[in-house]
């Protein structure tokens, strides 16, 4: 509940209080805000609303202009493919499909590091405008 107060406080009001060793601050808070969450009992239920799914009050959805909602179906041939893959890359393997090749080796890398560090960009006044 505390983080949605401050969430709530950071969305309506742009601000943000902070209250460290006996010292209050009010900083400002413009940013863009993205949000997950989970489902309250570890499932979404397609027969319940987004709000009867999550728990978040109506204020704060209310902040919210987009909503995606992530859906697992549940495939128990698929999950097992894909912990088999994730712990046998883990493993050292190469998993199911093999691993792609990196695009670069060390040396073409390195080189490409080196060259990048040469380069001083300047901003033009038209640029800037």
């Amino acid at each position: 509940i505390k983080a949605q107060v401050a969430t709530h406080e950071a969305m309506e009001q742009q601000t943000i209080s902070i209250t460290k060793a006996g010292i209050q601050a009010t900083l400002n808070a413009r940013a863009s805000i993205l949000a997950a969450a989970n489902p309250i009992y570890g499932r979404y239920d397609r027969s319940k609303t987004l709000r009867a799914n999550i728990a978040l009050s109506a204020p704060i959805l209310s902040r919210f202009d987009l909503f995606f909602v992530v859906l697992d179906e549940c495939d128990e041939g698929s999950d097992y493919r894909i912990a088999t893959h994730i712990l046998d890359v883990h493993r050292g393997g190469t998993g199911a499909g093999g691993a792609a090749p990196p695009p670069f080796n060390r040396g073409e890398l390195q080189r490409y590091l080196r060259h990048a560090r040469t380069i001083n960009p300047r901003m033009t006044e038209e640029t800037r405008d």
